[in-house]
């Protein structure tokens, strides 16, 4: 129980350093920047996750499936050769990209310095994630506490420097330029650990299992990249950056709640893997539990209390995007109940199925946008959003209750359905309490210290 508790802690804590950097500074950098240019900076690491998708694969999402199907001696083996993989692919994507340079720059709006800046940033992003998933499933919590501090503190100490040092008309360079470099001092470094402890760069066993699941993989995530940020990129080109900027701070708040998913996702996670692998159904059913209790009640008081932080968070030039924040939340929340049948097909390797409700879901999304933005703004991105979370939440369950595990699926609608419906009731009451400011917070606090208490009388977080 002390071993799954401080795995807990230490996995929780090194996720929000390493995904909540632009979270905790953005209060400071947006006033730094202003609308318009913390807009550019927000749609340059939007290029970046796109880029470290789509060139490097994202063969760190196989490891979990690596360490279900070969043995621990082969594990830094497998991790080395997919590396490899990886690397090889961005050097020739980003080859063709360079050589193409005016293009590219002409087609994403974005100077050429930018796109340079971005393809190197995204290389640096993948290694670190990689080498963070590695730690994850070899539940290394303290490394990837040391890993996920490094690239906290440097990246704010080298953005400060960088900003302050740059004309405001194009500070967003100092901004780019900071994360650029924070993720190549450790990334490229992180990089050349993994290929080292391997020292197998072609195997054919080991790229042919990882490209199966990863090509699907790809296309999920990158279609889930942009089931969360294309709003933003048709914000860009149908509004201009100011909005993007406006519409991206109360996101990045809003983030706080994908932050602390994630954190606790690769919490449950390898356990989900691990005690589905052993046949322990009650056991992973238990945490599963605690998961969405725990997950439901953050996100319910996240949204009690959002207006007011923001306002404390935020410039009042970005105050006209408030009152979407309990949509973008609603938009992680939606997302996390994905994760359960997403797992479950994850651990069958369903990849497939995962990336095809996924790409659907993301065509829609650009579509809905294309409409709600004309008629709403900012608010018919964030309503298309979670119109496009919704119709993939439905797909996988039937898929899941239905067809892949049936009867034997174990997260119907009964375990999971009361978390969702009490949700649901409590972003009515924050839309209909309007300026009640003090009994939403009150509400807040008896919902934080009614779980306390939960977990106290349980001795487990998840």
């Amino acid at each position: 129980m002390k071993r799954q508790n401080r795995i807990a802690f230490f996995n929780i804590l090194s996720t929000l350093l390493l995904r909540g950097i632009s979270i905790f500074t953005a209060p400071l950098f947006s006033r730094l920047l202003g609308t318009n240019n913390y807009g550019v900076s927000d749609i340059c690491n939007t290029w970046v996750s796109v880029f470290a998708i789509v060139f490097t694969l994202q063969t760190q999402g196989t490891l979990v499936n690596a360490r279900v199907e070969y043995p621990e001696d082969l594990q830094r083996k497998y991790q080395s050769s997919a590396m490899s993989m990886s690397v090889m692919l961005y050097a020739l994507c980003a080859g063709l990209m360079l050589l193409f340079l005016p293009t590219v720059s002409a087609a994403l709006k974005l100077d050429k310095i930018l796109i340079v800046l971005m393809l190197v940033q995204a290389f640096g992003t993948f290694c670190v994630n990689f080498l963070h998933q590695k730690f994850v499933y070899e539940f290394k919590a303290g490394r990837n506490m040391v890993l996920s501090l490094g690239v906290t503190l440097l990246t704010l100490v080298l953005s400060l420097i960088f900003v302050l040092r740059l004309p405001k008309e194009i500070n967003y360079l100092g901004r780019v330029g900071a994360v650029t470099a924070t993720y190549a001092l450790i990334g490229i470094p992180a990089c050349v650990y993994i290929l080292a402890k391997g020292r197998t760069f072609v195997s054919k066993q080991f790229w042919k299992f990882c490209i199966v699941l990863a090509i699907p993989s790809v296309f999920y995530n990158l279609s889930d990249l942009l089931l969360g940020v294309g709003d933003k990129l048709m914000l860009q080109q149908m509004l201009g950056e100011a909005q993007v900027g406006q519409y991206s701070l109360a996101l990045k708040l809003g983030g706080v709640m994908f932050t602390i998913f994630a954190a606790l996702n690769n919490t449950w996670c390898p356990f989900f893997f691990e005690e589905m692998k052993l046949g322990q159904r009650e056991k992973m059913m238990a945490k599963s539990r605690n998961f969405l209790e725990l997950y439901t009640v953050l996100s319910v008081g996240f949204i009690l209390l959002a207006t007011e932080v923001y306002h404390l968070y935020a410039d009042r030039s970005f105050w006209g995007s408030t009152m979407l924040i309990p949509l973008f939340v609603t938009n992680y929340y939606l997302n996390f109940l994905c994760t359960f049948p997403v797992n479950y097909e994850y651990y069958h390797k369903k990849t497939k199925v995962v990336a095809a409700v996924t790409i659907f879901s993301s065509l829609v999304n650009l579509g809905l946008n294309y409409v709600l933005i004309q008629k709403l703004g900012m608010a018919g991105a964030a309503l298309a959003t979670m119109s496009s979370h919704c119709l993939q939440l439905g797909i996988h369950y039937v898929y899941n209750r239905y067809i892949l595990g049936r009867l034997d699926y174990p997260f119907a609608i009964r375990v999971w359905g009361k978390y969702a419906l009490a949700y649901f009731a409590m972003v009515a009451f924050v839309y209909l309490s309007g300026e009640a400011w003090l009994i939403r917070w009150a509400i807040g606090a008896a919902i934080g210290v009614w779980e306390l208490l939960r977990i106290r009388k349980r001795k487990v977080l998840i």
